[in-house]
């Protein structure tokens, strides 16, 4: 069953229809492209195998964007990673960030944005591939955080997502699964701070490391349920 959290209705598609072309009209293109390329990228995250990386992940971090809307030097650098870090996403290939950076430079092209903030985007998508925030600017850092922001949600929200993450990878076994999802979070666990920026760590870094240590006792326990 979809996640009720992670659920798009028909407003929610307005909304995102809305900020797309709020951001693409700062580029010369037709708007028949910008149509074309919005098309593209909802056909992508509405894939049937998208339980937690789907349209609902664009907007909530859509969302949280405006709340640190002032404290970023790259606005649309920023918008257009959110749009396209994930618009490829196989659980299968692990070359989901660098093939999501390819369209987005293709796609990008297409609307005529300069090649500085294209590169920058690229950047920021393949930041995501270990989310090390090694060497990265504030933007940069920022971005990675507002991408985990799920993991320091509520704790209904967040059992939700990690069920959502399980239906994304339903052709993993169990015990496979476990040992994956584990190694995950414990890189997560394991470091000084989850969260690059001082913002993001106040307001979610304790309930992040909660939520994190709750679902690996969870793991362990479905590993005692199936022995």
């Amino acid at each position: 069953m979809t996640a009720t959290f992670f659920h798009i209705d028909a407003k929610d598609i307005a909304f995102l229809k809305s900020q797309w072309y709020s951001l693409a009209s700062f580029y010369p293109s037709d708007k028949t492209i910008k149509e074309d390329v919005f098309q593209v990228l909802q056909e992508q995250y509405s894939e049937k195998s998208r339980f937690y990386h789907n349209f609902s992940h664009v907007k909530a971090l859509l969302k949280l964007f405006e709340s640190f809307d002032n404290k970023i030097q790259e606005p649309k650098a920023i918008k257009f990673a959110i749009w396209f870090h994930d618009v490829i996403y196989d659980t299968r290939k692990s070359d989901n960030e660098a093939e999501s950076a390819r369209l987005a430079s293709e796609m990008l092209r297409k609307l005529n944005v300069n090649d500085k903030t294209i590169e920058l985007v690229k950047d920021l998508i393949l930041a995501t591939k270990d989310h090390s925030g090694k060497s990265l600017s504030y933007d940069a850092k920022l971005f990675l955080d507002m991408d985990l922001a799920i993991l320091g949600m509520s704790e209904e929200i967040y059992k939700e997502y990690s069920q959502a993450i399980r239906q994304e990878y339903s052709w993993v076994s169990e015990s496979m699964f476990r040992r994956g999802r584990k190694k995950v979070l414990k890189s997560f666990i394991q470091r000084e701070r989850i969260y690059f920026t001082d913002e993001m760590k106040v307001g979610y870094e304790e309930q992040a490391r909660k939520n994190i240590n709750n679902e690996i006792k969870s793991l362990d326990a479905r590993k005692k349920t199936h022995a």
